[in-house]
């Protein structure tokens, strides 16, 4: 399964593999000699052709990775490639990019990552049709439109939200190396991720929906959002919701902030500490 953990391997044993996504394209984009390389779909249609045009007109190797999706087995309709491909794209869940030698011999001459959204932030910042509420568009919310992911979303109620963790709060609180240690299952840990006890809103026909998510989906963003932060720096693009994130566990680790002031006011210290960033 795109993304890493293979979330369909879910039971009482487990929720999925912990381990990160080995990405074919992006590892040929270094120590592969000076290949073309092109993670690209009908997201977007034009970059994808002229991805190709640019690849057989380059004078070496091309290397195409395209996105599409398996109908049945990721339970979509058969009329949603393209619609699938574009919120795959603009949930990080796999970020479009071209990789050409021929623009210079730096990464950061190499690397294109037009065509994402909010390609300087961890995750698309879109809004609400219904409400023009700002929110962060996440590979939870393109989940919700996957039928392999149903037994990692739980339909709530909007008063069971008080009791729980928003999901763009969870995340603040967590690194890929707190998966990699298993810091996320020590309750003592300020990572430590409660299962179905983190939630997202979404919006859905027109209405405001609470989904109550597993350990397994906090942890796979984690991990995109991990991979997307890769490409960015390779990109040359600074990210400040990463460097805003590294601030506030700093201080929290050197006791300069508490744990609980944390996690009673995360969005407001993080919003705090973001406006600092240049």
């Amino acid at each position: 399964m795109l993304g890493g953990y293979d979330m369909n391997q879910f039971g009482i044993a487990s929720q999925g593999k912990l381990i990160e996504k080995k990405n074919v394209a992006e590892a040929f984009t270094s120590g592969h000699g000076s290949p073309f390389v092109a993670q690209v779909s009908m997201a977007n249609a034009a970059k994808l052709y002229k991805a190709m045009l640019d690849g057989l007109e380059y004078r070496g190797t091309a290397f195409f990775q395209a996105y599409t999706t398996c109908q049945p087995e990721h339970g979509v309709a058969d009329n949603m490639s393209a619609d699938q491909a574009k919120m795959v794209r603009d949930a990080r869940g796999m970020p479009e990019f071209v990789f050409n030698p021929r623009r210079g011999e730096t990464t950061q001459e190499a690397f294109d990552l037009k065509g994402n959204p909010s390609v300087d932030r961890d995750w698309w910042r879109t809004k609400y049709a219904t409400t023009g509420e700002e929110y962060n568009y996440t590979v939870a919310h393109w989940a919700l439109t996957e039928g392999r992911f149903r037994k990692h979303v739980k339909a709530i109620k909007e008063e069971d939200i008080s009791e729980m963790i928003h999901f763009d709060d969870m995340l603040i609180f967590v690194t890929q190396e707190d998966v990699i240690y298993r810091r996320v299952f020590d309750q003592n840990h300020r990572s430590c991720v409660p299962n179905f006890g983190v939630y997202i809103k979404a919006e859905i026909g027109g209405k405001m929906k609470y989904y109550a998510v597993s350990r397994q989906m906090v942890l796979f963003a984690v991990e995109r959002r991990k991979a997307w932060r890769m490409l960015q720096s390779k990109a040359g693009i600074t990210n400040k919701d990463y460097l805003t994130q590294k601030a506030l566990l700093a201080k929290l680790d050197k006791g300069e902030l508490q744990l609980a002031e944390l996690q009673a006011r995360t969005r407001e210290l993080f919003n705090a500490e973001l406006a600092t960033m240049k």
